[in-house]
């Protein structure tokens, strides 16, 4: 989807009308992403325990196979709430110079602290991408036989 800049400005300087604001909504999609993922990892734990918790030496495989697909399931509304933190951000970091998160980002700058990541995009690819990995992987280690 392609928008013109003018309207991509447009949309940028309208946020902050009416009784929401930006700060709003980046505290609302804040919360929202944090208990997403928060939900992503009871639901891996509860995978990681029914797989090697079950008795079922036959089926054992099959329970890492689908927590990794339902994981993958869960991992969409996450990283799309990733996706609208992390634009959110942008936007107040580029548009908002008196916003207090660009004010204190620019603080800790001037103090020496440089971000070396971003937590949101840990929470949003990176963690979700090793547990699905690592079901997938216990998944096919127990189908070759390498795990019982």
């Amino acid at each position: 989807m392609s928008y013109e800049n003018e309207d991509v400005e447009n949309i940028i300087s309208s946020l902050d009308i009416g009784d929401w604001s930006l700060s709003d909504e980046r505290e609302f999609i804040e919360n929202l992403h944090v208990g997403r993922f928060n939900y992503f990892l009871v639901v891996f734990s509860l995978f990681m325990t029914a797989g090697f918790a079950n008795s079922f030496t036959t089926y054992k495989s099959l329970v890492f196979y689908i927590g990794a697909f339902v994981l993958i399931l869960v991992w969409l509304p996450l990283y799309r709430g990733y996706k609208k933190h992390d634009r959110i951000l942008k936007i107040i970091f580029r548009n908002k110079a008196n916003h207090p998160a660009n004010k204190i980002e620019k603080l800790m700058e001037l103090e020496g602290n440089k971000s070396k990541y971003r937590v949101s995009k840990l929470m949003g690819i990176y963690i979700p991408g090793v547990c699905i990995l690592v079901l997938f992987g216990v998944a096919i280690a127990i189908s070759s036989g390498c795990i019982k």
